[in-house]
């Protein structure tokens, strides 16, 4: 026989977060963000979630698994499922996706173009990197040249080397597509540098092509603006 008695507060606090259901229409605003990468990057923006205070600004992140075009065109299909939910246009729709191989060949090439064609035509922004979303993690750490291209396996490799001249993450090993890079980059790493650093490679690069601006992320743009709300959703008068 179970032994009568209350719930604890941690169960009861679990109980009610996976029984309570979503409030759409009490959001003020919708924020919808879809990546290429399954983990690692909803991951990282999903850590930007209790940030806001309650029923504020809702945040998705979406793991698609799929190219530049295709991540765009499912930012489209999940913009539409949350619209049905709030009955309302969703106020910021971004997607994030790499360059990886999209200089491989003609048709990874077009795919690419494609997605930024579509991206404008539908009022969506877009947080491209060249070559990784992982610059941008390096970044957290460590100065990039701007004029030398920065292949993604030398990104990798230049994250773990950067990680681990911390003291207590000596022995730390990077794998691709683990989320645990995330915990350790806010952890360790410099926003505030890492944006900096971002905008020092975008003016490098502002009269390139995405395809052709390597090293360069636009990752720190959405950063900043999620940022923004958070400070002006978190705002109290002084005292």
């Amino acid at each position: 026989m179970a032994r009568k008695g209350k719930v604890s507060d941690k169960r009861s606090q679990e109980i009610e977060k996976i029984e309570r259901p979503i409030r759409y229409r009490k959001y003020q605003q919708f924020f919808l963000i879809v990546c290429e990468d399954e983990n690692t990057e909803p991951y990282y923006f999903e850590n930007f979630v209790d940030l806001f205070p309650e029923e504020t600004l809702f945040l998705k992140a979406v793991g698609t698994g799929l190219d530049p075009l295709g991540v765009t065109q499912r930012s489209i299909g999940e913009r539409d499922k949350l619209y049905k939910l709030r009955r309302k246009e969703i106020d910021f729709v971004w997607v994030i996706f790499d360059k990886d191989d999209a200089d491989e060949n003609e048709v990874k090439i077009d795919r690419f173009t494609a997605a930024f064609r579509l991206a404008e035509e539908q009022s969506i922004n877009v947080g491209y990197s060249n070559e990784v979303f992982e610059l941008w993690l390096l970044l957290h750490l460590i100065d990039v040249e701007s004029n030398v291209p920065l292949p993604r396996q030398l990104v990798y490799e230049k994250l773990q080397e950067a990680i681990n001249l911390i003291e207590g993450y000596e022995e730390f090993e990077y794998i691709h597509g683990r989320k645990d890079i995330i915990d350790v980059i806010n952890e360790i790493g410099d926003e505030q540098r890492a944006t900096q650093r971002a905008h020092i490679l975008a003016e490098y690069h502002a009269n390139k092509s995405p395809i052709a601006s390597n090293p360069s992320t636009r990752v720190h743009i959405l950063v900043q603006e999620l940022r923004a709300w958070i400070k002006y959703y978190n705002w109290e008068p002084e005292k």
